[in-house]
């Protein structure tokens, strides 16, 4: 069985590997497992342990939400946490999606449903993931970081295509390998 997910690629810019860096050098005594700047994405569909004879309707289904789907760009700005806020789990840059993200999210969502894939029940909350938090004694300097970068604009993200990812958990991070691209094929090329 394979670990299976579909997500957008984030190509970070200069300024997302500046906040990274700086997130890492001041809170560089705490146990936070940082995401790598080439993983970042925004999960579609988490399918978890897969059989590999249900894969073909997977890529069948998403080559279907492709093909329906338009190129779009959407906006990072920001950054927050998930969870209590004395204790928090993730750290997060935030997205201005506009209409484009939530878009493909559902023509996914829709494409999957007949294969029994029903939509997260959850509100999808569009976000990268680039800390997860195992302990931390400094909330404060976090905190500090958050109010200090709560309104920056790190750039735009163009997004012509998303993919079906692998992802196999290592003691050092996930490693995610790309099985297939689906490229966004309406409209006008983003």
């Amino acid at each position: 069985m394979k670990r299976l997910f579909c997500a957008l690629k984030v190509r970070p810019t200069e300024a997302v590997r500046e906040v990274l860096a700086d997130f890492r050098e001041t809170m560089a005594g705490e146990r936070i497992k940082w995401v790598h700047p080439e993983n970042l994405h925004i999960t579609l569909k988490f399918f978890g342990d897969t059989p590999g004879h249900k894969e073909p309707a997977i890529v069948e289904a998403l080559e279907q939400a492709a093909a329906a789907a338009t190129p779009f760009h959407f906006q990072l700005k920001g950054c927050g946490t998930f969870g209590n806020p004395r204790m928090p789990r993730v750290i997060w840059l935030g997205i201005n999606q506009g209409a484009g993200l939530k878009n493909v999210y559902h023509k996914v969502n829709r494409a999957l449903e007949p294969l029994g894939h029903l939509p997260d029940k959850k509100l999808f909350v569009p976000h990268l993931t680039v800390g997860r938090i195992k302990h931390l004694t400094e909330t404060e300097t976090l905190r500090g970081l958050i109010e200090e970068y709560r309104d920056t604009v790190f750039g735009n993200v163009p997004v012509g295509e998303f993919f079906l990812f692998q992802s196999t958990l290592r003691p050092e991070g996930p490693e995610y390998r790309v099985l297939k691209s689906f490229r966004m094929v309406t409209g006008d090329s983003y």
